[in-house]
């Protein structure tokens, strides 16, 4: 077997195709053997990870094939593998009493070969931005002209130029017994102000929610943000008491 190092990809189907020659660098026909085996381990605890029968493509009488068998390794071969260098090594089992022997690979009786193991075919997940702090204002327009407090977070980053045309965006919105309502906002600006050029994508009402909602949207925006609006206490009809309405805690964002 020629000895060349193996390089696959994580978590998608792989085959690789495996030449057995002669000392003299011949293929050697294989079309009549009984099994090779692949397999790989650690290479430092050798621990074995994957075992697999090679499947001979040598048909014994096409010279293009001679000495070719295909190696398959499927997504869940591999997906569970941290991405990093391997060894393996190729057996044969001998027909005559079925015991195994080594395939060597190269003329100097090497036996392992060096397999790397890569995640190259997609993109790396990027951590999720998270929202905590917000800026508590007076919004005199709300409540019929009498006012209610709002607490916008900062302007946070989209990435339009990353965005496909479905354009998903994902937020967690993080409550301890929320009383209010939380307005998802986003803008196409590429430089908006604190208090313009936002329109709102969902709002979404609570009574008294705990735990983690989630919230899917779509759309290419530059910003986004988020505001809630606390409940009003109906014992002192406004919504500056955080011991009625609860709090809202943070958003994970995900573009």
């Amino acid at each position: 077997m020629y000895q060349r190092d193996l390089k696959i990809q994580k978590g998608v189907k792989n085959k690789v195709q495996i030449q057995f020659k002669n000392s003299d660098q011949k293929r050697i026909p294989i079309s009549n053997s009984s099994t090779f085996v692949f397999t790989m381990f650690d290479a430092l605890e050798k621990r074995q990870l994957l075992q697999k029968q090679l499947t001979v493509i040598d048909d014994g009488s096409t010279l293009a094939l001679r000495g070719l068998a295909q190696l398959t390794l499927t997504e869940s071969d591999t997906v569970d593998l941290d991405v990093s260098s391997y060894t393996f090594s190729i057996t044969y089992q001998d027909p005559a009493d079925g015991t195994y022997l080594p395939a060597y690979s190269n003329t100097y009786y090497g036996i392992n070969g060096t397999l790397t193991l890569a995640e190259d075919i997609y993109p790396a997940l990027q951590p999720s931005q998270e929202i905590t702090a917000f800026i508590r204002r007076f919004n005199s327009s709300l409540h019929g002209g009498l006012g209610k407090y709002e607490h916008t977070s900062g302007n946070v980053y989209a990435y339009p130029e990353y965005k496909s045309n479905t354009a998903l965006h994902t937020m967690a919105l993080y409550m301890t017994d929320f009383k209010g309502t939380v307005n998802i906002q986003a803008t196409m600006n590429n430089q908006p102000d604190s208090t313009g050029y936002y329109f709102n994508v969902q709002s979404l009402t609570y009574d008294g929610f705990s735990g983690v909602d989630y919230v899917n949207f779509n759309g290419i925006y530059s910003y986004v943000r988020v505001q809630f609006i606390p409940a009003d206490n109906p014992a002192t009809n406004t919504n500056d008491d955080p011991a009625y309405y609860g709090s809202f805690d943070r958003v994970l964002y995900r573009s």
